[in-house]
């Protein structure tokens, strides 16, 4: 007779295979490779049948008693249910794989670009693999258009401006691999017919009978559920928009404070006004590339040499230029994370340098300027934020934790690691507090919004008015983050509120236990990207 413990990693196993049996794309993407050359899922035949795999899954991890298992077990058992629950939200209650444009198209980009990504030293090598799902791409997309039923008028709009952008993206890819292969037209062929079904995608699901305005909201009941089952909170919206609007007077009035201190070298400026003006009159001392190369080694040899953080063997960061083809497609800097369980664990690190696609100096400065405080993206990013939080997790003896991705704790760490970097003043510049509480700000923002736009009491307009009059966003800016959030319930409150429950964890386990700093680290990470109240209820397990 199976234990309970041997029964819970069955019932994780097997949510594996069928994830990537459904999803083949979802699979590559976790590190095994014998996935990479497929696709699919799109259909409406796959979800139903999803649909009823998780909902036994589901009742029999529920039956799997709490009480029979320890605090690891206890911890995997909790993170399985919020799996299964979440996904089950999303897929058979909102249907937003009907709903939601984006799924689609979204998902065959994304996996053309993982494998770019993943293989972007070595394309060819790479290239048959490529092209196998580059062939695939047109009936994934027909199956998923198919599927779609009164979506919601936002998604389909950016759907729309995605498969366009999508449409470039593989014609420039298609090239790139037309130069390394021993029958370019073919490739070509394959690069032309994928690019042509996003653009029929985009008609199709245009045409289709739409939804109606705000239908991205999930409402004020679902939306604590997944407060809970994400967030680990049991917190009801009012007191979650409350402790939004203390956090946003609380920085407010330490931004005016802040911005005081520079008042003879800036004038009397505020904060917003500050940042602007150092920004705009910042100029590199090197390429970009290489600025934030010094940065991440700088960064890792502080992380080292603090000895207040654990470093795990066998990681490695790629600080790499995005390739000509993929620069429209990328925001400054941006990570991407081994999969967990790929035998590599090497994240890489996009610089997107739009200044040298810029003839005119001028132009090019203008660019590298939107760099400006480049020393805490790289802290966020790299070491000792995403990439050493993700290297480390993703060496976790449970397949289970592997999994999860709860942003309560990564993008609560690594605020957690901008925080600490300025207060152990590692980052050079004298502005580094201004910009790191301005950054606050707008995630404190983002809990009010986060709630406003989910329950239906805020639009899409006026979630980003907030962000103009509140951060100093432009417009065009408010509205491309406003757009993200709509479709990520409780992850854009999760930011600040994430580094707050850290630090409430942190202040509690030192003082009781009487842990250095180095020690806290080493405990909170061996978790995985879990919410801090699933890590102290599992400690009681143990203890009991």
């Amino acid at each position: 007779m199976k234990t309970a413990s041997k029964v819970l990693r069955s019932l994780g196993e097997r949510y594996i295979q069928r994830t990537c049996s459904d999803f083949p794309q979802w699979g590559s993407g976790m590190g095994f490779v014998k996935y990479e050359s497929r696709l699919g899922g799109s259909d409406e035949r796959t979800r139903l049948a999803r649909n009823r795999f998780l909902e036994q899954l589901l009742a029999e991890t529920e039956s799997l008693s709490a009480s029979s298992l320890d605090g690891d077990d206890w911890l995997d058992r909790r993170c399985l249910l919020s799996l299964l629950r979440t996904e089950l939200l999303n897929s058979r209650d909102l249907e937003r794989w009907r709903t939601n444009a984006q799924e689609c198209c979204d998902g065959a980009v994304g996996s053309v670009f993982e494998l770019v990504s993943k293989h972007s030293d070595n394309l060819k090598k790479a290239r048959p693999t490529i092209e196998s799902r580059l062939a695939l791409i047109p009936n994934f997309l027909k199956e998923g258009a198919s599927a779609v039923r009164k979506p919601v008028p936002l998604w389909t709009k950016l759907a729309v401006q995605s498969c366009k952008g999508a449409r470039e993206f593989i014609i420039t890819i298609g090239e790139s691999l037309a130069e390394l292969s021993p029958d370019p037209a073919k490739t070509r062929k394959l690069a032309l017919s994928a690019a042509d079904a996003f653009s029929n995608y985009a008609k199709v699901v245009a045409a289709k009978k739409q939804g109606t305005r705000g239908d991205f909201a999930i409402g004020r009941d679902r939306f604590e559920y997944l407060v809970r089952e994400r967030a680990g909170l049991d917190w009801s919206v009012p007191e979650i928009e409350a402790k939004g609007y203390r956090l946003i007077t609380a920085l407010q009035s330490e931004m005016r404070q802040e911005a005081k201190k520079h008042v003879k070298k800036h004038g009397k400026k505020t904060a917003k006004q500050i940042l602007d003006s150092a920004r705009d009159t910042w100029t590199p001392d090197a390429p970009l590339l290489e600025l934030y190369t010094r940065s991440s080694e700088e960064w890792r040899s502080r992380v080292l040499k603090s000895a207040l953080y654990p470093m795990p063997p066998g990681e490695s960061l790629k600080v790499t230029p995005v390739p000509d083809f993929m620069r429209d497609h990328f925001p400054t800097a941006a990570y991407s994370a081994p999969g967990p369980f790929e035998k590599r664990q090497r994240g890489i690190f996009w610089v997107n340098d739009l200044g040298a696609t810029k003839k005119d100096p001028a132009e090019a400065l203008k660019e590298a300027r939107q760099h400006f405080g480049l020393e805490l993206t790289s802290a966020h990013e790299g070491y000792p934020g995403h990439h050493l939080q993700f290297a480390i997790q993703n060496r976790h003896d449970s397949h289970i934790r592997r999994l999860c991705g709860h942003a309560i704790f990564y993008e609560g760490w690594t605020m957690w690691c901008e925080k600490l970097a300025v207060e152990k003043q590692w980052v050079k510049s004298s502005l580094a507090r201004l910009q790191q509480l301005h950054v606050a700000l707008w995630r404190a923002y983002r809990i009010v919004i986060d709630c406003g736009l989910q329950t239906g009491k805020l639009t899409h307009e006026s979630a980003a008015q907030m962000l103009v009059k509140g951060v100093g966003f432009t417009p065009a800016r408010a509205r491309a983050d406003v757009n993200w959030y709509t479709a990520q319930p409780t992850v854009p409150m999760s930011y600040l509120l994430g580094r707050l429950e850290l630090e409430r964890v942190k202040e509690a386990m030192m003082r009781t236990e009487g842990w250095s700093l180095r020690e806290f680290h080493e405990w909170a990470l061996s978790h995985g990207a879990i919410p801090w109240s699933w890590i102290i209820e599992a400690r009681l397990h143990k203890l009991k």
